[in-house]
């Protein structure tokens, strides 16, 4: 539970030695650098900045055409190598040449394309008037007649120009077969050519302006058809190239990864402390890689020292957890790290958060394809990889409560009807819940307020923890006190035996009164607080006892009431006297108080008259004056109990998203199954339906699983114990994106 121990140090090299420290500290990333000045090497960044887009633009162009590519879904695996191995790749290696020529056949790529696509574009506009026998440019040059080139919407449409046109100097003649869209050709006398254009614009008549063209459109068709031919041989040709090229993308590959962590190495280096001779940097170390680094800095001829934390300065948080929970940091990296004194919630969060994740899916046969999945998935992308590594975890967890629900990719055992698969499906099924979803209902609230009471027993075991008895047994163990006796009187109700419910009822009376008292305290007036607590609890016993909730006998503790009472008179009495304000009239106030009691054992006066007259009394003492502020918080913070319901019930979110996910699976498998009785596809058209459907539903109800789980731990158990907001410690080492180095 407890984060890893970090020393903060100060380590002292040679500015000569400098870089190459540095270079040694990121290959071994055990050192959090703290920056002293915020300055940047900008030219040197910069000019690595550009190297390192122009590898990855190389990287881009050169991996499409890798014959075997090794990607996955979330993204491109990395290549594995050895320390050896890489340093053999990046050493002696200038890609200038290589990075060149990449990029001058990549830019010839998309000059071939451009290319081809205006060509497509040209065979496309000329297409239409393919039948055209004369070369367009000359129509439009001819000294006589104005020639219009243009395309009729249909028959009709020609029909009418011809008719239109019939009385005029003009004709039109059809080009081609095409039944709508009809390309023609208008020629008019030039002395008509308005009236011709007016007739014609009167129509559905779009005109084509083809004066451009200088051959016939037969003849710039093939043209262009062999202009095509040669893109596609230059294509051909620079493909190949490319692909020879990809011999040498696990160098660039490599490089830019080194390039990348050079740009790092030389951003750091600006940002520390230096002298005229000597560069300095103070971070932090885990204690347990503190010698590591001592070596290095031996290595470098530097010096290494542990030094004290500034005033108020809290060390980064290192999570160190054992490799099951490990991959469940990513609840906190998502959220905030622990502060120093907080304990490490991973390993606690890990059990829910896995166990409401999987009722949130409810399908044994969705957690098997998750398992297979990330297992799949992890071997491309390592096993460190914590969501990954979730989802594992999470895919074993959904396969036990699909398996106690029934759901084995919905109901597609029903759909088969095979016996022995219907037999071992009933024999692990508990309940349906979309038939049955009440014991659904009551698991999930049940889970709800485990998780609950969890938190608070957490905050009672870390609070003892750091040395805060009062925040533990006074702040958190009266409601979890409270809430449990309260549910187990609720819930096995008679099943008790006679001197159960008693003591429950004793126990959430003493509860309430600490949660009045206590739920704000103070060092200088515990003894006050203590008396009243004493006081109030005894008062709520015996008022239970005269409403008939505690047994008869219970009346009798109207004498420690009296007696608690007589110690408050008392307490109240020194702390005037010892604050000098023992005046006239809480002395008239005391006195007519124990006059009013003595009536009242005498049976002349009700107990109320001495209770008010004692409390007005008490009120004077400024002791507890300060803990009537305390009560009236405390009253309030019962208010607080409401909170409680509110939080359980949001639990029922487990159940409505495992019957979402059971509900769509079976829609799916029914969609699926109406489509079989189609003869010879029937059966392929089932089969595309249930993996696509299935696939889907997995997709969208593990993300529904995953984030509604994240709710549930930030907002109703975090807030139980966890307060979080430490910095994250984050050891200078080496990012590779592309290589993976062992």
């Amino acid at each position: 539970m407890a984060v890893d121990r970090v020393a903060k140090v100060l380590v002292a090299v040679h500015q000569d030695a400098a870089h190459d420290f540095l270079k040694s500290l990121q290959r071994r990333g055990i050192l959090h650098i703290i920056r002293t000045e915020e300055v940047e090497a900008v030219a040197r960044t910069g000019d690595l900045d550009r190297t390192v887009g122009r590898l990855q633009e190389a990287i881009e162009v050169l991996g499409s055409r890798q014959k075997k590519k090794k990607a996955v879904l979330l993204g491109e695996a990395k290549e594995k190598m050895t320390r050896s191995e890489f340093d053999s790749l990046v050493e002696g290696y200038e890609p200038s040449e290589h990075l060149d020529l990449v990029q001058d056949l990549s830019r010839e790529l998309d000059e071939i394309g451009n290319r081809e696509r205006n060509a497509r574009t040209e065979m496309a506009r000329l297409g239409p008037w393919v039948e055209l026998d004369h070369v367009p440019a000359r129509l439009y040059r001819e000294e006589a007649v104005e020639v219009l080139l243009g395309r009729l919407a249909d028959g009709a449409e020609l029909d009418q120009a011809l008719e239109l046109l019939a009385g005029l100097p003009a004709g039109i003649q059809r080009v081609g077969t095409a039944e709508t869209e009809i390309p023609v050709m208008v020629v008019a006398a030039r002395d008509a050519a308005g009236e011709v254009s007016r007739v014609v614009g009167g129509l559905r008549f779009e005109a084509v302006d083809l004066s451009s063209v200088e051959q016939t459109p037969s003849a710039a068709i093939n043209e262009l058809e062999a202009k095509l031919a040669q893109a596609a041989k230059r294509r051909e040709q620079v493909e190949a190239r490319l692909a020879e090229l990809t011999e040498v993308l696990l160098r660039i590959k490599a490089l830019a990864d080194e390039t990348g962590n050079e740009r790092e190495r030389v951003a750091t280096e600006a940002g520390l402390e230096r002298t005229a001779s000597v560069t300095a940097a103070s971070g932090w170390v885990r204690e347990r890689d503190f010698a590591r680094l001592e070596q290095i800095v031996e290595e470098h001829g530097g010096a290494l020292g542990r030094v004290e934390p500034d005033e108020g300065e809290e060390p980064p948080v290192a999570l160190v957890n054992r490799r099951l929970f490990r991959p469940f940091e990513l609840v906190l990296d998502l959220y905030s790290m622990p502060t120093p004194s907080e304990a490490d919630p991973t390993a606690l969060l890990a059990p829910f958060f896995a166990i409401f994740f999987g009722f949130c899916l409810t399908d044994a046969g969705y957690g098997i394809a998750l398992v297979v999945i990330a297992a799949l998935m992890m071997r491309k992308m390592g096993s460190s990889n914590k969501l990954l590594g979730m989802l594992f975890i999470g895919g074993f967890f959904t396969i036990a409560a699909g398996a106690l629900v029934g759901g084995w990719f919905g109901d597609l055992p029903d759909k088969l009807g095979v016996p022995a698969i219907l037999s071992f499906k009933n024999r692990l099924m508990w309940f349906d819940p979309l038939t049955n979803p009440m014991p659904f209902f009551i698991l999930s609230l049940g889970m709800g307020y485990a998780h609950m009471m969890y938190g608070m027993v957490i905050e009672i075991v870390d609070s003892l923890r750091v040395g805060r008895p009062g925040d533990a047994l006074l702040g958190q163990l009266p409601w979890f006190v409270a809430l449990n006796s309260l549910v187990v009187m609720v819930v096995l109700g008679r099943s008790l035996p006679g001197w159960a419910p008693v003591l429950l009822l004793v126990l959430i009376l003493a509860s309430v009164a600490s949660i009045v008292v206590f739920t704000q305290r103070a060092h200088e007036i515990a003894l006050a607080q203590t008396m009243w607590f004493v006081l109030f609890w005894l008062l709520l016993v015996y008022f239970a006892a005269k409403l008939g909730g505690l047994p008869a006998g219970f009346i009798h503790v109207k004498w420690a009431v009296l007696a608690a009472f007589a110690g408050l008179y008392v307490y109240s009495f020194m702390d005037l006297r010892k604050s000098l304000k023992l005046g006239a009239v809480p002395v008239v106030v005391g006195i007519l108080g124990l006059v009013s009691l003595g009536l009242w054992f005498a049976r002349v006066l009700p107990w109320v008259v001495p209770g008010l007259l004692g409390l007005a009394f008490f009120f004077f003492a400024p002791a507890n004056r300060k803990v009537g502020g305390k009560l009236a918080w405390g009253g309030y913070a019962l208010y607080g109990a409401t909170s409680y319901v509110g939080v359980v019930l949001s639990y029922i979110r487990i159940m409505a998203l495992g019957m979402v996910t059971g509900g769509i699976a079976m829609a799916i498998n029914t969609v699926a199954w109406m489509v079989t009785g189609i003869p010879v596809l029937g059966i392929v058209i089932a089969v595309v339906a249930l993996a696509i459907g299935h696939t889907y539903n997995i997709a969208v109800n593990v993300l529904g699983a995953f984030v509604h789980t994240l709710r549930l731990n930030y907002v109703e158990f975090f807030p139980r114990f966890y307060t979080g907001g430490g910095e994250p410690f984050v050891p200078f080492r080496e990012q590779n994106r592309y290589v993976a180095v062992r």
